[in-house]
């Protein structure tokens, strides 16, 4: 039986190197992955109008615009609300507070998923 332990250094270099070559061989069969499964059909449906013409409206598709004011008066007000009320107040103070609490709460999370993976031994 031969025992012996293998003594592999690398030089930061090279460790930056080989890891910058992963990185961008990921990249390289990610981007071959995708276009390869890409779909090349292109769908056009007409534009549902309750049975009325088209003459109804101005523009057969909502602006991206009128879609985020719609989502963010009807399904986000309160946030919004709070956003406005609490962050755009024209206090840089105020702005500070509210990124900081957020930056708190994200090291928080952090200490406690870094204590619980050390203490089950990961």
């Amino acid at each position: 039986m031969i025992t012996g332990s293998v003594n592999l250094q690398i030089s930061p270099y090279e460790a930056v190197t080989i890891s910058t070559g992963v990185v961008a061989l990921l990249l390289v069969v990610t981007l071959v992955l995708y276009y390869a499964l890409k779909s090349r059909t292109i769908r056009v449906s007409d534009v549902y109008l309750s049975g009325e013409p088209e003459s109804v409206v101005s523009r057969l598709s909502p602006s991206v615009a009128a879609l985020y004011w719609g989502f963010m008066r009807r399904f986000a007000k309160s946030i919004y609300n709070m956003l406005i009320s609490r962050v755009h107040t024209g206090s840089l103070h105020d702005w500070y507070k509210f990124i900081s609490s957020w930056f708190g709460v994200l090291i928080l999370i952090s200490v406690v998923v870094f204590t619980v993976l050390k203490l089950a031994g990961g």
